[in-house]
């Protein structure tokens, strides 16, 4: 169950949860009124709508709303949006566990059914419950789907499982690129997750308590922007934990640093075994999200390229400052003093625009 002090106070937040009833949807329907959020949840039935009050037991407060709707059509999804904002005013956010399960084909063996119904079906399902809900939210809301391993790791006989979900991360990726930084946009990416249909297991497998618990500190981390984030195990729970009540400042956008290192005459091989020694280290702090080190191609003795990429400005001034020892020892294997890497941010979706119309 979870701990109402961990959760942050989401009330007066208005939450639409499609695809609530399910096994993994009731952790995040639970998360979320526990945080004290208005939550709307669609079933396709008053049968259904009923059978899952019961099932939440004393969690079903009157901050939840049931709603008998098809929500997976485009006329649907918008009908249900609209009757979101009648009855409450306005959405906040939206989580979307919403999916299914297909398997028993190879993927030259499917047919034009099974391609409509596990492929076209759920990803048309996300698409309209995103072009409904996500126009309405409010800055800085959060958009929040949830999908499984199988969108990264191929299952065989489940391929169209996996095209699918490999779709919706690349989904979430357009969306934020597109919002330029006034909704958030996540995914959480599921291992085996505890549920009430599956409750033995192994310990580090994930609850369906645990992923409403994170997806309900996104939506309450209002300054950290939309990411996807992988829950596979107990330890990437408490990292996911960690980095959403981190609070880092809105805004800020993630920053590239980019230094270049020239080494002493035959201490080439010596700088690049200290690099290769720091990547671990780097690679684990909780802002960082690449590391690499390259050289010229074809030189072999040349300078070294150093490329990292952090959340935010805060994050990287944390990694220098964890990293700051060694900089003498990097130091004395430079031809010339170390200098400040030079960073990067990114060039905001309208700016870009305001470019190509002037080269136009």
């Amino acid at each position: 169950m979870h701990s109402s002090t961990a959760l942050p106070d989401l009330s007066g937040r208005r939450v639409v949860v499609p695809g609530g009833t399910g096994a993994v949807g009731e952790g995040v329907v639970r998360g979320y009124l526990a945080a004290g959020a208005d939550v709307v949840v669609p079933t396709r039935t008053q049968e259904r709508a009923e059978e899952f009050r019961r099932l939440l037991g004393d969690s079903a407060t009157d901050r939840l709303h049931l709603v008998v709707h098809d929500y997976t059509t485009f006329t649907g999804a918008e009908q249900l949006a609209d009757e979101m904002e009648r009855r409450l005013g306005g959405v906040d956010d939206v989580v979307a566990p919403i999916g299914g399960w297909w398997s028993g084909k190879r993927l030259w063996e499917i047919d034009e059914n099974d391609w409509q119904s596990a492929f076209v079906g759920l990803a048309a399902a996300h698409m309209a419950v995103v072009r409904a809900f996500l126009p309405r939210l409010k800055t800085r809301g959060a958009y929040t789907l949830i999908v499984g391993a199988s969108s990264s790791t191929p299952v065989p006989g489940s391929g169209l499982v996996s095209m699918e979900q490999a779709a919706l991360l690349m989904m979430r990726q357009v969306l934020e690129a597109e919002l330029d930084g006034q909704q958030r946009v996540f995914a959480l990416v599921l291992g085996p997750v505890r549920t009430r249909l599956v409750e033995s297991g192994d310990p580090d497998w994930v609850s369906a308590d645990q992923v409403g618990a994170i997806a309900v500190a996104a939506s309450g981390a209002v300054a950290t922007g939309g990411r996807e984030i992988r829950l596979r195990s107990q330890a990437e729970v408490h990292e996911a934990l960690a980095l959403l009540r981190a609070g880092r400042p809105a805004g800020t956008g993630t920053v590239v640093a980019v230094s270049t290192m020239a080494p002493a005459k035959g201490r080439r091989a010596d700088l690049v075994e200290v690099l290769t020694g720091l990547a671990p280290q780097i690679r684990a702090e909780p802002g960082c999200l690449h590391y690499s080190v390259h050289r010229a191609r074809g030189d072999a003795d040349g300078p070294l390229l150093v490329i990292q990429m952090f959340t935010s400005i805060e994050a990287f001034r944390a990694h220098s400052a964890a990293v700051a020892d060694q900089i003498p020892r990097i130091g004395a294997l430079l031809a010339t003093p170390p200098a400040p890497p030079t960073l990067f941010e990114p060039v905001s979706r309208s700016a870009l625009i305001e470019e190509v119309g002037n080269d136009a």
